[in-house]
């Protein structure tokens, strides 16, 4: 498969790259600093660029089954729907149809838990926001998109399963998940899709 790969610099933007890897994928990944990306490996090419840039899109993504996105950022807030958009754009002028974008819950405002949803909303107000945009452009597109939606990440060793949690449940931030299974999972979804244009909650 060719991936192309946005956000490979984060902590589950490199578990996806490291896994893609090791399945013998061909990964195109776009990066500001391609110095942070310590991985080599004759299927992977790093390409420096902006990810809001319509022509460094459209470049990487020639030849790609889908395009990976774990983009996110509580600096840039308006990062999200300005991507999205370039995405789209690229995507439309290159015939790429899949796209799988990582998000939080914590957009989801629907599944959380009382507690949960008042303090995501002091603290990650304008990042709710930005990917709530974004994810609507998404969502308005033709693409084959899917957007995941993982709870509290965390940093431990993989540990092989996921749950895609029914949309009458709801969730708070004990509900955590592995970068490592988040990442597997997002993988198996694009050999495998079962999740075209339709939003999913996972967590263990």
């Amino acid at each position: 498969m060719n991936i192309t790969l946005l956000g490979a610099t984060g902590k589950t933007g490199t578990e996806i790259l490291k896994q893609a890897i090791v399945q013998k994928n061909k990964v195109k990944a776009i990066v500001r600093t391609p110095s942070k990306i310590i991985i080599e490996d004759p299927n992977l090419a790093v390409i420096k660029g902006d990810v809001t840039d319509v022509k460094v899109l459209s470049s990487a993504f020639k030849g790609s089954d889908i395009v990976l996105s774990t983009l996110g950022s509580m600096k840039d807030t308006k990062l999200m729907t300005k991507a999205t958009k370039a995405i789209i754009s690229a995507a439309k002028s290159t015939g790429v149809k899949k796209v799988i974008i990582m998000s939080t819950f914590a957009v989801n405002r629907n599944q959380m838990k009382i507690f949960t949803k008042l303090i995501t909303s002091l603290l990650m107000k304008d990042v709710i926001a930005d990917k709530t945009s974004a994810e609507a452009i998404l969502r308005s597109s033709n693409l084959d998109w899917t957007i995941v939606y993982a709870t509290a990440l965390s940093n431990k060793d993989k540990k092989g399963h996921v749950k895609v949690i029914n949309p009458s449940v709801k969730l708070g931030i004990n509900n955590k998940i592995t970068r490592a299974d988040v990442a597997a999972w997002i993988l198996e979804e694009s050999k495998n899709p079962m999740y075209v244009r339709k939003d999913v909650v996972i967590t263990q």
